[in-house]
């Protein structure tokens, strides 16, 4: 009888949750860098500070330890998650919410070019029209939010630049939690993001003070957040294939316009629904062709 091939998802139902979980989170928490007096980089520093204190903490109450060679491959992820957080916080300070979510959400283009080469990940014609269509959904609600007052240039070029960095992040990611558990890996990363982001706030001349509780407060509730999300997209990583979970993200400039609307007032213009309705349409048929694909592939039980 002949062996059976190996069996690998490209999708997993828990694995699809905790990555949509994360982006609604993400979502939510990004608003709270504008309700937040700190300023970005001083915000970003407190922010992964924390964040690395808190998941220090619960690697020591799983017992896990946390070898050279866990740090040795973790570190790379977390230069990259540093620079992008600085770069993202500069840019929503600057410019809509929405924007920033709209220019992160081409990411999916990005890790398309390079999904198959670098996982082996099979990358069908129709997901790549889909991901044109998502992001063409994207466009729509770029210009239905360009008439918008909070519009800035600045903000969107750091917004790219953040873009490019989240993108390698993520694909680096992805190679190493083939070797690195979730919690270790998130725990050096975040360690390593609060080191690079340090020199970054002490040069910028921004003061590391926070006075007012209710900054604290809202620095906490960042945390749980921001960390949270971090820390299911790295578990999620072992059961969902990047060139999926990516256009997962695509969810995240629809959801950050509910957020920004409800927190902050931001207006959403029908063109903003209209691009949203065609990014959630697009991400529900690539979902759907993914799950019949993870069932086709599965071997019969033996």
């Amino acid at each position: 009888m002949p062996a059976l091939k190996p069996f690998r998802a490209r999708v997993s139902t828990t694995g699809s949750i905790a990555i949509l979980i994360a982006v609604v989170g993400w979502s939510f928490s990004n608003t709270i860098v504008k309700v937040s007096e700190l300023p970005a980089l001083t915000f970003a520093f407190w922010r992964l500070w924390l964040g690395a204190i808190v998941l220090l903490a619960a690697t020591r109450i799983a017992r896990r330890s946390l070898t050279w060679e866990v740090v040795r491959r973790s570190v790379p992820g977390g230069i990259l998650l540093g620079t992008e957080i600085a770069l993202f916080f500069s840019a929503i300070k600057r410019t809509s919410i929405v924007d920033v979510t709209i220019i992160a959400s081409l990411q999916p283009a990005l890790v398309l070019m390079v999904a198959g080469r670098l996982f082996g990940e099979r990358v069908a014609r129709r997901e790549v029209l889909l991901t044109i269509v998502s992001v063409a959904g994207v466009a729509i609600v770029a210009k239905g939010s360009e008439s918008t007052s909070v519009w800035s240039l600045a903000g969107d070029l750091l917004a790219g630049a953040s873009l490019i960095a989240w993108t390698a992040y993520f694909l680096v990611s992805k190679h190493v939690r083939a070797r690195v558990n979730a919690l270790e890996y998130l725990t050096v990363v975040s360690i390593t993001a609060a080191v690079v982001v340090t020199p970054v706030v002490l040069l910028s001349g921004h003061s590391l003070a926070v006075h007012r509780p209710a900054d604290w407060m809202w620095l906490a509730i960042f945390v749980i957040g921001a960390s949270g999300g971090h820390l299911l997209v790295a578990w999620a990583h072992a059961h969902v294939d990047v060139s999926v979970s990516s256009m997962l993200m695509l969810a995240q400039p629809v959801i950050s316009a509910l957020a920004a609307l409800v927190v902050l007032g931001e207006p959403v213009t029908p063109l903003v629904v209209l691009g949203g309705m065609v990014v959630v349409g697009s991400l529900g048929a690539i979902l759907g062709r993914a799950s019949r694909l993870a069932a086709s592939e599965e071997p019969p039980p033996h």
